[in-house]
């Protein structure tokens, strides 16, 4: 696998960077960039023989990805990300990133998760799902869906700005 087999799948991200700059909106922080990085190491480490899994969901509507998250588990980076973030847990988890909706679409958010992602995950095995956000809109969802169990400072690409984001768990 290469990340030019995945891209294709991250035009709402990639279209998320535009409006941000297009609309004087741009916080220097690259999500593009960042998932392009994290997809990369996921991709490097698999190919190291380590037994992680990236499910890539996607929307499409009319030949057109509309939503895109990921999903990674497995035992290295998961391990990684929960002793990164303070927690412990024997229950089989899973991490959700890169999670973009186009704009004219935003609301499916919560039906999507619930009747899908989160469905295929329990099938899976996965009983523990962590999401890390510092994205303001999103974060009404995810208290809905789950519990902030953290929370993280991060700092911007050219270390002009913080951001204060929030680790949730959402029990299956």
């Amino acid at each position: 696998m290469k990340f030019s087999d995945i891209e294709k799948y991250l035009y709402p991200v990639q279209t998320y960077n535009t409006e941000k700059k297009d609309n004087g909106m741009y916080d220097d922080w690259d999500e593009y960039e960042h998932t392009k990085n994290w997809i990369n190491n996921i991709i490097n480490e698999m190919q190291n023989g380590e037994d992680d899994i990236l499910d890539i969901y996607y929307l499409e509507e009319n030949n057109i990805v509309i939503g895109v998250i990921c999903s990674l588990y497995g035992s290295n980076l998961i391990n990684k990300f929960l002793i990164k973030n303070n927690i412990n847990t024997e229950k089989k988890s899973a991490q959700l990133s890169c999670f973009h909706i186009l704009k004219d679409y935003r609301g499916i958010g919560n039906k999507w998760l619930n009747s899908e992602i989160f469905k295929d995950l329990k099938s899976q095995g996965i009983q523990e799902i962590y999401i890390k956000s510092s994205h303001n809109k999103a974060l009404s969802l995810y208290n809905r869906v789950g519990e902030v169990v953290g929370n993280y400072i991060g700092i911007s690409d050219n270390n002009l700005y913080q951001r204060y984001g929030y680790v949730y768990k959402i029990t299956l």
